[in-house]
């Protein structure tokens, strides 16, 4: 389920034992997330990190794309150590209207905690509810398992499954990058530019008004019929991206908007044209 907070929702509960609420941002650009954290942030939120809690930074194969899916028990490890568990209410927020913070929530929700976005995340809270100063910044590998299972694999698709749903036509792919990447103009992150073959493109912010906040869901629903889906489409929808990150956000809006549940391809863009047999579209 695809939960929508607003900051009026949660505000009372800032501090609580029953609510935790953390700052998922990363930047394409390459400017430090944990430095913006640092310089301000809401009161009581906890930095979680794309690089090291939400990816796996220890995979070495290429064709998994620039982040990994972690192992889940590690990434329920990372939640612990905040003294989190599954009786908690779970809020992620970000300063690029979910995009990034949409990750996390994919992964909790995946695991079964109660997760959900901040709408208009960091910009949604008062000044007053905002502060500078530390926080703990977890690593995956200094951690021990915990209990979680394996990626439920009616959430995610691996190459092989996806390259036989696009022969058979029975999938259509979404890529949440912007229209230029998906043309493959001004590509300056992956090593090649354009899209998966058959992918349509489906850019994230498309779904988030100028406030950058989440749109009516008819808005949004009327997106996604544009692009083919609707309940009896008949066809299973897979999300990618470029890394597997904003990818997340396509589904939470997809969910949020229609109740349609997409599935994730974890190496998206990055990780399928790091193989030379792989065609690659423009």
């Amino acid at each position: 389920m695809a939960k929508l907070v607003e900051f009026e929702d949660i505000y009372q509960e800032l501090g609580s034992d029953g609510l935790h609420l953390f700052d998922v941002r990363w930047y394409l650009d390459g400017r430090d997330g944990y430095e913006s954290y640092m310089e301000r942030h809401i009161k009581t939120s906890t930095f979680l990190d794309v690089d090291t809690c939400l990816s796996d930074r220890s995979s070495k194969d290429p064709r998994s794309g620039r982040h990994p899916l972690p192992d889940p028990k590690l990434f329920e490890s990372v939640l612990s150590s905040f003294g989190v568990s599954r009786d908690h209410k779970l809020v992620f927020y970000d300063d690029q209207a979910g995009s990034i913070a949409a990750r996390a929530w994919w992964m909790a929700s995946a695991i079964g905690y109660d997760a959900a976005l901040l709408n208009g995340g960091l910009t949604s809270a008062p000044e007053t509810f905002t502060e500078a100063g530390p926080s703990i910044n977890v690593s995956l590998t200094r951690l021990p398992y915990a209990s979680a299972s394996e990626w439920d694999s009616s959430l995610i698709i691996n190459e092989d499954e996806l390259k036989a749903k696009i022969a058979s036509g029975s999938v259509i792919l979404l890529d949440a990058r912007s229209k230029e990447r998906y043309l493959g103009i001004n590509e300056t992150v992956d090593q090649r530019a354009g899209h998966i073959p058959t992918a349509v493109s489906a850019f994230w912010r498309h779904n988030i008004d100028r406030r950058g906040r989440f749109k009516h869901p008819n808005e949004i629903a009327k997106n996604f019929r544009n692009l083919g889906i609707d309940q009896s489409v008949g066809k299973e929808i897979v999300s990618s991206c470029g890394s597997g990150i904003t990818a997340c956000h396509s589904i939470f809006s997809l969910l949020f908007s229609m109740n349609i549940q997409a599935r994730l391809f974890p190496p998206s863009f990055s990780g399928w044209c790091n193989s030379p047999l792989n065609m690659v579209d423009r």
